[in-house]
């Protein structure tokens, strides 16, 4: 009997969270003798974290905004001819295709990564919705994210919530600040709007303005990047730009800041790498971000929009360096119990095996 064959659906490979942890995901679960899992990309992109097997290699442009028939034809072939087992759809836009390719209800997978909010009113929330009446399975990232689909009213069972993961083994706990030395911050993260990344460079500049001794710096890359120089360097803020060394990067750190707005967040998997790293963690509200940082045990969580707040927290943790270690501590301890890779492959290969039961049955 051959091998069974899972096949994820990504939209492009970046070097991003999302394309990191499907890879991770893809590299454990894979069993040449039992069940094959095999990755895809839909639009053309340079190699990065995820490097698919599959690559339709579908030209970006703005038909990506309604669906490309290029990649809806492409893929479709694809499913014909390799006739997957499951098909797991990594977010919303792998979701349309697979649907309309023509994937049988019990076979399909999707897995929601973020949370829709404003994104999905109207005629756009409508269509999402109709798609996910034709899915069989939905597990979310995070409790935000499932809460969000039972509130459509779309789920025809209970949406099951597979977390992010991390492999703590790659990670350790951060550099012994030196006493009275500076207090070393951290952002990680895409350079673009929703990531805020300015407005980490303010509260960098206002927290030094008290008078206390940082040093910052922030890895990542993204169309934001080359405007942020500026203000980064008025603000004594080091640009990084990509870095792959992320685990090393943390340990040369204390505290780790998160200025998300809601928009297109799930459950960071940023938070999860700092709790691994042991630093304490300020972020803001945004959806899975209360999953992973207890607030006031493991680091702060700050409203959304209040910048005071998150000046406050980072500069009450630059004072306090006990309260530092003892959040780093804790977030070293429920991040390894909670959030590593091993917890969350086993949620999939029970999720998985699960669905391939089902649709055994029903193709019978």
């Amino acid at each position: 009997m051959s091998a069974r064959l899972v096949l994820h659906v990504l939209p492009v490979d970046l070097a991003r969270g999302a394309q990191t942890y499907a890879r991770e995901l893809r590299l454990a679960l894979d069993d040449e003798a039992t069940v094959r899992h095999r990755t895809l990309t839909l639009f053309r992109s340079a190699p990065a974290a995820l490097r698919p097997d599959l690559k339709l290699d579908v030209p970006s442009g703005p038909l990506r905004r309604a669906i490309d028939p290029r990649a809806l034809l492409a893929l479709r072939r694809i499913v014909r001819r390799e006739r997957p087992d499951v098909v797991v759809a990594h977010g919303g836009e792998p979701l349309k295709y697979t649907v309309l390719a023509g994937v049988p209800s019990a076979r399909l997978v999707y897995y929601k990564i973020g949370i829709g909010g404003d994104r999905l009113r109207g005629a756009r929330g409508t269509l999402h919705r109709r798609m996910l009446r034709r899915v069989g399975t939905i597990a979310a990232v995070s409790n935000d994210a499932a809460d969000e689909v039972r509130a459509w009213g779309v789920a025809t069972g209970d949406v099951v919530v597979i977390p992010n993961g991390r492999d703590p083994a790659l990670f350790a706990a951060p550099r012994d600040g030196s006493p009275g030395g500076p207090t070393r911050i951290v952002f990680v993260g895409h350079m673009t709007a929703s990531k805020r990344p300015d407005r980490f460079i303010e509260v960098v500049r206002r927290v030094r303005e008290t008078g206390l001794a940082v040093e910052s710096s922030m890895a990542g890359d993204g169309p934001l990047l080359d405007q942020l120089r500026a203000p980064a360097a008025a603000a004594g803020v080091t640009l990084l730009g990509r870095v792959d060394d992320v685990p090393g990067l943390l340990r040369e750190n204390d505290v780790m800041v998160m200025t998300s707005v809601p928009e297109g967040e799930g459950m960071p998997g940023v938070l999860i790498e700092g709790g691994l790293a042991g630093l304490a963690v300020v972020t803001t509200r945004v959806p899975g971000a209360a999953d992973v940082v207890v607030d006031g045990d493991t680091g702060c969580v700050v409203p959304v929009d209040d910048a005071g707040a998150l000046v406050d927290a980072v500069a009450g943790l630059v004072r306090d360096p006990a309260r530092r270690a003892r959040f780093g501590a804790a977030a070293r301890a429920r991040c390894e119990r909670e959030f590593s890779l091993e917890a969350s492959i086993g949620k999939w290969r029970e999720l998985l095996s699960a669905v391939d039961a089902r649709s055994c049955t029903s193709s019978t």
